[in-house]
């Protein structure tokens, strides 16, 4: 097998020879880190087409993205500038995208424009700028040279006949004062713009010529307080009401009140002066003595008198106490004299008695010792006042007589006796109808009742009480209309068909808890201090010192119920059942179909509740005492032991407790044991037969 031979580097291979070709592999040679390069031939024709390209590119761009922007300014600008942004100005108009651009203008006679243009997405935008004038400057002179000030809205400018500069254009108020001219005012329009102007203004005086003679010459002339000449005087005066005064040593004075009206001169009348009058300083012992002259009252004294010359005149001097005192006098033509008078004193003599004998005696204010004395006194009227610490100071005046002797008879008050004077015995309520009764109790009794009476309940022990603090107690039980004062809609029921509710009926169905805020709530309408407390809407105590509206104590109900002439009643009416007719409203016959026990040989004509106030008081004048309605106490209810007799003073009961002292009979009571008025009940919860009445203690101070 013949080998092909291989063809040579140069030989090309051919067709013919393609099948006697081998392919050789070229062989390997590693790089030597060189890279071969070609230089780009681009010819500069090219680079300036591909330049117009980019060009011609952005400029559509910008074409079509920008908006068209007019500037104008009024007036029209000299010179100006945009900055901050591409912008063309095309056919009085700009080229300019969105964004912020700088606009300065000038033109003269007015402030640079220096403003910010902000162009914003409206294809069509206008922006209009005002020039502001530049301010102008103003000579204001005045004919005659009259130095005057310039006055531009109400604000000085400065002086006549200077240039007055930095005056804003545009209208003005102007004014011009001068001393003795009237004020000229008129409206000036200043051009401004750095210009200057000048007016000429003419002045109208504001006097008048005016001429006085006087005989003789030489006197002063005021016009006021001010000299304006001497005598003969002629000159001037401006315009308005003059008050003109003459005078001239040794001479009484001249006065006239002159209107002077400007231009109109005035040639007053020649005025002939009268020699002065003499002068009397005129002083007394004492002194503050009342003087007349010639009958005419002219003062107390020390007085400066004007007397006509060489005329005698009557002088008469009097003070309460004294004697009058009468003197001619003369003093000649411009003298002057001092003059004392002495009165003689008148005295009268008092008597002073007074109930306490350490007792200081003050007369017009000031100490003359021990109130019991005889003191000479002027026969006028003096204030007496007599002091003794502990007392209300006892006041009088005495009118002492020098023929007459006078006794004062004082009896000083004690403070306390001073305080009852002034407190009342009646008070009303801001709940019409709603009265109360002033106490004073001092005694000493006991409440509850013997082991040995018939109807006594465990519950009444024996307590030895004494009442020291004076208190106030609701004449009438609350009744239904003064309740619903304070819980409005509030309904005491019916028995059977029997109304409880009428107005005038005492409220029942009330809890003691009702009772007492019906108390608090009286003194809230008052303003007076509460006397419950209240937390959380529940009441937790008392303020014993508030003289605000509260419940009766059970202490204060027994002694006003019971006490009478050392003794405490068993019965409102005596000692024995049945009842006196007409004593209360009790279980009787009238109420037979509707109770179990009742009084069956009575009858108070009333099947339940009564009108309050429908039996007579007792004898201390309170009503429904017993009968009508049972009362809610202030007390918690509790049992004493009875063993000790101690006596408690003004008692309020416990502090806490389930239950609250119930008191008095009421309707629905007919046996020995509920009629006694030593009767106690106790509860918390409302009932068709309990109701309430009202009572206050006297504050520290003596008020109500």
């Amino acid at each position: 097998m013949n080998t092909p031979t291989p063809p040579q580097q140069d030989d090309k291979i051919t067709p013919a020879n393609f099948e006697q070709a081998v392919i050789q592999p070229t062989a390997f040679t590693p790089s030597d880190g060189k890279q071969s390069s070609k230089s780009l031939n681009i010819k500069p024709v090219s680079i300036m087409l591909i330049l117009l390209l980019l060009l011609g590119t952005a400029a559509v761009w910008f074409l079509f993205t920008a908006k068209s922007v007019v500037v104008k300014t009024v007036p029209q600008a000299a010179a100006f500038e945009i900055t901050g942004g591409l912008n063309f100005e095309i056919d009085n108009h700009y080229v300019m995208r969105e964004g912020t651009y700088h606009y300065k203008a000038t033109l003269p006679g007015y402030y640079p424009l220096d403003v910010t243009i902000d162009v914003d997405d409206q294809q069509n935008q206008v922006k209009e700028y005002a020039f502001k004038k530049l301010p102008g400057s103003l000579t204001v002179d005045i004919i005659d040279d009259v130095k005057a000030t310039v006055w531009l809205d109400g604000k000085l400018l400065g002086d006549s006949a200077v240039e007055l500069t930095n005056i804003t254009a545009g209208e003005h108020q102007l004014l011009i004062k001068a001393p003795r001219y009237f004020d000229d005012t008129n409206t000036i329009d200043i051009i401004g713009m750095d210009d200057h102007q000048q007016i000429l203004v003419g002045l109208e005086p504001a006097w008048a010529d005016v001429t006085l003679l006087s005989e003789p010459e030489g006197a002063v002339l005021k016009s006021g307080d001010e000299v304006v000449g001497t005598t003969p005087f002629k000159g001037t005066l401006l315009q308005g009401e003059h008050k003109l005064d003459l005078s001239l040593a040794g001479f009484k004075g001249w006065q006239m009140t002159l209107t002077v009206k400007a231009g109109d001169n005035v040639d007053l009348p020649r005025v002939y002066l009268e020699k002065s009058d003499g002068v009397l300083q005129l002083n007394s012992k004492p002194s503050s003595v009342s003087v007349t002259l010639d009958g005419k009252y002219l003062g107390l004294t020390p007085l400066a008198l004007s007397l006509t010359a060489n005329q005698k005149h009557q002088l008469s001097l009097f003070k309460d106490g004294y004697q009058q005192q009468h003197q001619q006098i003369n003093v000649p033509s411009g003298e002057s004299r001092a003059l004392t008078i002495t009165l003689q004193p008148q005295l009268g003599q008092v008597t002073i008695h007074a109930s306490q004998e350490d007792a200081l005696l003050y007369i017009d204010d000031r100490l003359m010792g021990r109130a019991n004395q005889s003191v000479t006194l002027t026969a006028k009227q003096h204030t007496v006042v007599i002091k003794k610490e502990g007392y209300m100071d006892y006041h009088t005046t005495v009118l002492p007589r020098a023929d007459l002797q006078q006794i004062v008879d004082a009896r000083l008050k004690t403070l306390e006796e001073h305080r009852w004077e002034n407190i009342k015995s009646h008070i009303r309520t801001a709940v019409v109808g709603a009265d109360l009764k002033l106490f004073k109790p001092s005694d000493v009794f006991t409440m509850g009742a013997s082991r040995r009476e018939q109807g006594r309940r465990a519950n009444e022990t024996n307590r030895r009480i004494k009442l020291k603090r004076p208190f106030y107690l609701g004449i009438k039980e609350i009744n239904n209309a003064q309740f619903r004062k304070f819980v409005k809609g509030h309904s005491s029921g019916h028995v059977k068909g029997n109304s409880l509710d009428n107005n005038k009926h005492p409220v029942v169905n009330i809890s003691w808890k009702q009772a007492a805020l019906f108390c608090n709530w009286l003194s809230g309408k008052e303003k007076l201090p509460m006397f419950y407390t209240i937390k959380d809407d529940e009441i937790v105590g008392v303020n014993a010192k508030s003289n605000g509206y509260r419940l009766p104590t059970e202490a204060e109900w027994a002694w006003i119920s019971r006490y009478q002439d050392g003794q405490m009643l068993k019965y409102t009416w005596g000692k024995k059942l049945p009842p006196m007719p007409n004593s209360g409203n009790f279980a009787d016959r009238s109420s037979a179909s509707l109770l179990g026990y009742i009084q069956a040989t009575y009858n108070d004509k009333y099947a339940v509740t009564a009108p309050v106030a429908s039996f007579a008081a007792n004898r201390k004048g309170i009503y429904d005492l017993s009968g009508n309605a049972a009362e809610w106490m202030n007390d918690f209810y509790e049992v004493k032991t009875g063993l000790s007799m101690k006596i408690e003073n003004d008692p309020l009961g416990t502090e806490t407790g389930d239950y609250h002292v119930i008191r008095g009979s009421s309707w629905a009571h007919g046996s020995m044991t509920e009629l006694r008025l030593s009767f106690r009940d106790y509860g918390a919860d409302a009932r068709n037969d309990v109701g309430f009445r009202i009572a206050r203690f006297v504050d520290a101070t003596g008020n109500e």
